[in-house]
């Protein structure tokens, strides 16, 4: 039982029937809904229009299906490169923290830098090692010198979508510390 606030008065909880139109008052007596009356007077009518529809149905997924699939095997391409690029960085970290210490030569620190990708399976990388923004040998670096290490590779080795004429260049980490 619903109370109005103000009067106290119970309300009906159902409309009676002299307030509804005459259109309800049909269909209640038949025991239809109106909207459904025609659709049950051809059955092949219904039929022939969830046929359409389901016709309608397969050309929107064909159509929107290649683009939403290359957008989202886009976005994973995107994130694969910045994942790669973590780890070119973090292959120069340990090239670098090795470079560091006094007596490393470029090719420790080389091994090091190809050694930190070895377990992800990235290869056909390149090195480089500069002292003080040079390109001479680290070994001959003295204490407070800048020894900068970046790994780059390029970009067709690390992808996962086959037959990239169309992308080119390469992927790079750098990393800079101070000999000790």
């Amino acid at each position: 039982m619903i109370v109005h606030p103000r009067s106290r008065k119970a309300l009906p909880t159902r409309m009676p029937s002299h307030l509804l139109p005459s259109c309800f008052l049909a269909s209640k007596a038949s025991g239809t809904d109106p909207s459904q009356e025609a659709s049950l007077a051809n059955p092949n009518q219904r039929a022939s229009h969830e046929r359409k529809r389901q016709g309608a149905m397969t050309l929107e997924f064909a159509i929107v299906a290649p683009i939403f699939f290359l957008l989202v095997l886009g976005i994973i391409e995107i994130g694969r490169g910045v994942m790669v690029r973590h780890m070119l960085t973090n292959a120069a970290r340990q090239g670098c923290r090795l470079g560091i210490i006094e007596g490393t030569s470029n090719a420790q620190i080389n091994n090091a830098a190809t050694a930190a990708l070895a377990p992800t399976g990235i290869s056909n990388d390149s090195v480089t090692v500069q002292v003080n923004d040079g390109s001479s040998d680290a070994a001959n670096a003295l204490p407070g010198d800048e020894i900068t290490v970046v790994v780059s590779v390029p970009v067709q080795n690390i992808s996962w979508v086959p037959n990239l004429q169309f992308l080119s260049g390469s992927l790079s980490g750098q990393y800079t510390m101070r000999r000790e």
